[in-house]
C-alpha cells in the first residue's frame, strides 16, 4: 500500500514523498526443507536487507556515488537496488543512511 505523505526523515530533515509498507519476515511457519532453509541471522556485517545506504565506489564498472536499498547475502557482496538498476557492491563502500524499519522511503532529489 502506497501512502502519499510528507514525512520528516530521521536522517537530515529531508522530506520524504512516498512511504511504502514492506515485509519484515513472516509469522507463518513455512514448509521445512533442511537443504534450503533461511539462515538464523537477520543481519550481516552490520547491515540488514532493506537498509537505505549510500555507496561511494571509487573504481570499476560502477564507479560513482549511489543511494538505494540493499539486499544482503551472507558473504561480502550485497545487491544495491535502485529504481533503474541493480548491481553488487562490497560493504566496505557502503554507509547506512536509514536502517530498515518495515517501510520503504523515497528521498527526493
Amino acid at each position: 500500500m502506497t501512502m502519499h505523505l510528507q514525512l520528516r526523515s530521521r536522517v537530515k530533515g529531508q522530506l520524504s514523498s512516498t512511504v511504502l509498507k514492506t515485509s519484515r519476515g513472516g509469522n507463518k511457519p513455512a514448509e521445512f526443507n533442511p537443504k534450503a532453509h533461511a539462515p538464523k541471522a537477520k543481519f550481516y556485517m552490520g547491515f540488514t536487507t532493506g537498509d537505505m545506504v549510500k555507496a561511494d565506489i571509487p573504481s570499476g564498472k560502477y564507479a560513482g556515488k549511489y543511494t538505494g536499498r540493499i539486499a544482503i547475502r551472507f558473504r561480502p557482496s550485497f545487491t544495491l537496488l535502485q529504481k533503474d538498476k541493480r548491481f553488487d557492491v562490497h560493504p566496505k563502500y557502503l554507509t547506512t543512511i536509514h536502517q530498515a524499519d518495515g517501510y520503504e522511503y523515497s528521498i527526493p532529489k
